[in-house]
């Protein structure tokens, strides 16, 4: 029951979509990070219905990435894309890790972050639309939103936090991250297994090499620059491994897959 009070709060939390209220305290809340996958496979079925209704209803390839781009910022409510921002502002601010922190949560938005932003929209509209009229598996969406939250998951568990407050903090505890973890990881042993059948071998090893390498560089930043993680910077990951590989699935496509 309390894994089903969770969800409902992860949706609460990290989507639009309406919920039943439920009381915030400690033991609906221990799994809500639990339920990241879960609202991954979510984001990526309702991606998959928008793609299959332009097929049907002869959109152009512009107007179903523009929709495609649009469902993700209103089905999210652009939490993960406000911690992307305020991430990008922060490197950028060229000071210590404490002056970094300060900018990682000012509520103003610097026109890096402006920038940036624009060029993340563009890449995933760039992507949706290289992708649109193809014979695409359902497999591709779910793998694009909930690889990334699984892997951001790894990063909470690997990853000190770098506030004493916040959820990141309150599950901060050895137990909590060893589990959380553990659980990840047996997410990501299926993803793989479901990707080396459904995609092939020489995109998984493309893919893994990527994630990998990108894991490598954000685990090392995040420690160096920002002294551990927040939910900003975890909003920040989902982001970036979001359009990494929608963008290793594009790319795919015209090099294994023609």
């Amino acid at each position: 029951m309390s894994f089903i009070k969770s969800f409902f709060i992860c949706l609460s939390m990290y989507t639009t979509i309406p919920v039943p209220q439920i009381i915030w305290e400690e033991k609906n809340m221990k799994y809500i990070f639990y339920n990241l996958p879960f609202i991954g496979i979510m984001l990526g079925l309702i991606e998959y219905l928008l793609y299959l209704l332009s097929i049907y209803l002869g959109f152009s390839s512009v107007l179903y990435a523009a929709l495609s781009v649009a469902v993700i910022v209103l089905l999210t409510g652009g939490i993960h894309l406000d911690g992307y921002a305020d991430t990008i502002d922060a490197l950028f601010c060229h000071g210590d890790i404490e002056k970094r922190r300060q900018v990682l949560s000012d509520a103003h938005t610097g026109a890096f972050a402006v920038i940036y932003t624009i060029l993340y929209f563009l890449v995933i509209f760039a992507s949706f639309e290289n992708m649109y009229g193809e014979n695409i598996s359902v497999f591709i969406f779910i793998l694009v939103f909930t690889v990334s939250r699984i892997l951001s998951l790894v990063l909470i568990s690997l990853v000190p936090s770098s506030v004493n407050r916040g959820l990141l903090y309150i599950f901060s505890s050895k137990e909590n991250k060893k589990s959380l973890l553990i659980y990840a990881f047996s997410f990501l042993l299926i993803f793989i297994f479901l990707t080396y059948i459904l995609m092939g071998y020489k995109f998984l090893i493309i893919l893994l090499l990527i994630l990998l390498i990108i894991s490598i560089i954000l685990t090392k930043y995040f420690n160096k620059v920002f002294g551990g993680i927040s939910g900003d910077l975890a909003g920040f990951s989902i982001c970036i491994y979001e359009i990494s590989i929608l963008l290793t699935c594009t790319i795919s496509r015209l090099v294994l897959w023609n």
